[in-house]
């Protein structure tokens, strides 16, 4: 029977104390790590919001500017004398065609800037769209789940309803089957193979950007790497500092060989995804996991076309306006992202005034990477 503590990798009462550590009362903490437990046995509902708020006004750019200069002083027949230049009774035609010039150029402007505010607002409303189509696509992997589609009365139904009787698991051809004994006689069924809860999917999905955002952020191991350490050598000097998602390091090390070496961080990233790609399309059932993951339901779809909402929401501490500077660099799929190194990404989305830094964009790529690759 799998716990929380086998599903995630923490200890929810050494939990409860490092928060308590951090000046939270104990009653608080406890109530937090109460609620992550029942989110993460799915006995919670999910909360929606948008990956960037879409406000309903922009005071900052989209208000209007123009104000009305030019007023117009009527001209009596026989009595005004109109000139071009300014008089002691007039300011002339000159002042009046540049103040209308003026109020046009005002106008222009304000045109300008409302179309600039309708472009801006297309993009944040692409970025809100694909929020969307992402949680419809997990709330129909929940309705799917659920529904429970009764067979045909037959036969076989009935012998299932009296409880059979399990007599083992044979080999047959080549493959496992299993027996049971039922009053009509013993039935002969395909064994099935489960995903293991104890390393879920989405670690499966990240392990490669996890470790890529910490050696962005541990020097000495990242030197160690560089210079030839073996992964038993790191994982034994290394292994028992946090990964970043209840797992430690020498856990997400885990899938490479004892005894192998790389040169940078990034070849290290490449053959940990590499290896959980070949994990998860021998595993049965887990490439339908990972499309409920990201969100995928379509039969087909190449998973380097979805959205990089999926990337975004799983960036700890990411700024507000991600998924938005995604879209305005022109990066609108799991597959485009995933052809960028870290600094590359890093440029792209400071164009657009996004700061993430290089371990965010490190650990953003080897995902897309492995999601992307997963697909070929």
């Amino acid at each position: 029977m799998s716990n929380w503590t086998d599903t995630v990798g923490l200890d929810p009462a050494q939990l409860v104390d490092e928060i308590v550590n951090k000046g939270v009362s104990k009653y608080d903490a406890a109530k937090l790590v109460n609620n992550l437990v029942a989110i993460n046995l799915g006995q919670s509902p999910r909360h929606f919001v948008f990956s960037q708020p879409l406000p309903t006004t922009d005071p900052a750019t989209c208000p209007p500017s123009f104000a009305q200069s030019f007023s117009h002083q009527d001209w009596i027949d026989g009595e005004s004398v109109v000139e071009a230049g300014e008089s002691a009774d007039d300011k002339g035609f000159n002042w009046r065609f540049n103040a209308l010039a003026a109020d046009l150029e005002a106008l222009h402007i304000d045109a300008l800037n409302m179309y600039q505010c309708l472009i801006t607002l297309r993009v944040e409303l692409v970025a809100a769209l694909n929020d969307v189509a992402a949680e419809l696509n997990r709330i129909d992997t929940d309705i799917a789940g659920a529904v429970v589609r009764l067979p045909p009365e037959t036969p076989w139904r009935n012998d299932v309803a009296y409880g059979p009787e399990f007599l083992g698991i044979r080999e047959l051809d080549g493959g496992k089957i299993t027996m049971w004994k039922t009053p009509q006689g013993v039935m002969v069924l395909p064994g099935v193979d489960t995903v293991g809860l104890k390393e879920t999917i989405t670690q499966h999905l990240g392990t490669g950007g996890l470790i890529s955002r910490f050696a962005s952020g541990n020097v000495d191991f990242a030197r160690d790497l560089g210079r030839g350490m073996p992964v038993k050598d790191l994982a034994a000097k290394y292994g028992s500092l946090p990964l970043g998602d209840g797992r430690t390091l020498s856990q997400g090390l885990a899938i490479l060989p004892l005894d192998a070496t790389y040169s940078t961080p990034q070849s290290a990233v490449d053959a940990i995804n590499t290896a959980e790609q070949g994990f998860i399309r021998s595993t049965v059932g887990s490439v339908d996991a990972v499309n409920a993951v990201t969100g995928v339901t379509s039969e087909g779809v190449p998973l380097a076309t979805i959205g990089t909402g999926t990337i975004v929401a799983a960036i700890p501490g990411a700024t507000a306006g991600l998924a938005g500077g995604f879209a305005k660099a022109g990066l609108n799929s799991v597959g485009e992202v995933a052809a960028l190194d870290a600094t590359q990404l890093v440029a792209r989305l400071g164009k657009q005034g996004v700061k993430v830094t290089q371990a965010q964009a490190g650990e953003m790529t080897a995902r897309a990477q492995m999601i992307a690759g997963l697909g070929t």
